[in-house]
């Protein structure tokens, strides 16, 4: 299994301190170690980064504001950044937020904005890693999910089957397996337009004659 992810360094929409904010918030949402990883080792963050650079612009403005006012509020209420806290003062703030307790939000929003990016931590945990997150696969590993499969036996398609130990594979594998094996995979007929001034053949079906190509009416 590759494991491929995003190698960019560095992020591309978040700041350092708002990348370093978002870090320590995500590892308190999926905590994990070395031993055991969590949202901070699968590279959750830079899935989120890469996401709001992107498809998710539309919520770069909540970000980045949800961001300063849970900085402004682990200076307020302990005098370090949110990322220098210890754990139980992390997790105090987080339970604020998702209570809607953090000052500074409009009423609501603080809740809201926990669950934005409760969801887009999920999302980072259990993607492709070629998504920048579910870094070496952790995610996948965790729910013993075997990743992209080229394909399935009828043994493995059985009711309750456990397929936690086929190899993991991501997009990048498939990739790689379809370059260098082409025929384990099925290839559609061409779909491209017929050729102008070229006659469209008939595929035979039920109701085709297949010699002749003329409608049988069955």
């Amino acid at each position: 299994m590759s494991g491929a992810h995003n190698d960019t360094p560095g992020p591309i929409f978040f700041s350092f301190d708002e990348e370093n904010t978002l870090d320590a918030l995500v590892a308190r949402i999926v905590p994990g170690n070395e031993q055991d990883p969590g949202a901070r080792e699968a590279g959750v963050v830079t899935y989120i980064d890469r996401a709001l650079a992107g498809p998710y612009a539309q919520w770069q403005l909540g970000y980045r504001e949800g961001l300063r006012l849970v900085g402004l509020h682990a200076r307020s209420r302990h005098g370090k950044a949110f990322d220098e806290l210890p754990a139980a003062d992390q997790d105090a703030i987080v339970a604020e937020l998702e209570a809607g307790a953090v000052p500074g939000f409009p009423d609501g929003e603080a809740a809201a904005f926990f669950g934005m990016v409760w969801a887009h931590t999920i999302e980072g945990m259990f993607c492709d890693p070629a998504h920048g997150g579910n870094r070496d696969a952790v995610g996948w590993k965790l729910i013993a999910f075997p990743g992209a499969q080229y394909g399935y036996s009828a043994q493995d398609m059985t009711y309750g089957k456990d397929l936690s130990t086929l190899r993991i594979m991501t997009l990048a594998d498939i990739r790689a397996l379809a370059r260098d094996q082409p025929d384990l995979f099925y290839r559609r007929p061409d779909n491209r337009p017929y050729p102008e001034g070229k006659e469209v053949p008939v595929l035979p079906s039920r109701r085709t004659n297949p010699d002749t190509g003329t409608n049988t009416g069955a």
